[in-house]
């Protein structure tokens, strides 16, 4: 059976931001392009991070963006950066081949490869490839945020350590999950209870049935209830999940209360 040299389709979204950010060995990724760009979700995928690159760039310089963020704020955000590169991972790390969130799978193989020899690229150490994906998702994040509008800008360049709109107990939703509040929890890790360590709260997410970058949670009243709010990675880019869970959430015990995309 012949060897192939380069992953195939379907690709995972880890592998797809590593090969859109350069974060690949560049003889495979020459490789790769050509296999992702011939496979429609691998096609679609790249291009919504594109999209992102765009936004990213226009916001920078558009008139209604009338002050760069305050220092205080982008110290906030390396904060938050840093402890999740904090986080124990494997020294070692492998590609891992899963679908993508959308759509029928096509597979096709580029000519010439399945006969080519192996190649192996030279990773990246597992802390800068856990940084590089963090902070892509954190830039995503904040595309999204500018968009949903002042009352997200207004909460994030507080910049302090005061509750976010969506976290005081005497606040209640009245049974819509904004994105407003939502996006409030953004860069925050302010959980109280058995939901207050990051590992409780990676355990919760998977028990919810997602498997995504945490990017912020709180405590919050839903629906006459105490609630706890958790930012995620979204399906695809630029979006990102607002998860709504009980305080008890856990392994065989997710309490889902609100799942909501936004962006």
């Amino acid at each position: 059976m012949a060897i192939r040299s380069v992953p195939q389709p379907p690709f995972s979204a880890e592998l797809l931001a590593d090969l859109h950010a350069g974060n690949v060995d560049p003889e495979l990724g020459a490789q790769l392009w050509v296999a992702a760009r011939d496979d429609s979700d691998a096609a679609a995928y790249l291009k919504a991070l594109d999209d992102v690159d765009d936004r990213l760039r226009a916001l920078a310089v558009d008139d209604r963006i009338l002050h760069p963020m305050p220092p205080d704020v982008a110290a906030r955000m390396e904060r938050f950066l840093e402890e999740l590169d904090s986080i124990e991972e494997p020294t070692e790390r492998v590609a891992t081949l899963r679908p993508l969130p959308n759509g029928p799978r096509t597979t096709v193989v580029p000519t010439g490869v399945e006969d080519a020899p192996p190649h192996f690229a030279t990773p990246l150490s597992p802390r800068r490839r856990h940084v590089v994906v963090l902070r892509w998702l954190a830039a995503a994040a904040a595309v999204v945020a500018v968009i949903a509008g002042a009352g997200v800008a207004t909460q994030f360049l507080r910049g302090d350590d005061s509750p976010p709109t969506a976290g005081p107990a005497t606040t209640d939703t009245g049974g819509e999950l904004t994105s407003t509040l939502a996006l409030a929890a953004l860069g925050r890790n302010d959980v109280s209870g058995q939901l207050g360590s990051r590992s409780a709260l990676a355990d919760c997410v998977r028990a919810a049935g997602l498997d995504r970058a945490i990017l912020g949670s709180t405590d919050m009243n839903y629906r006459g209830g105490a609630a706890v709010l958790i930012l995620l990675s979204g399906p695809y880019p630029p979006k990102i999940t607002a998860l709504v869970v009980g305080p008890g959430c856990g392994v065989g015990d997710p309490q889902v209360r609100n799942i909501t995309d936004i962006g």
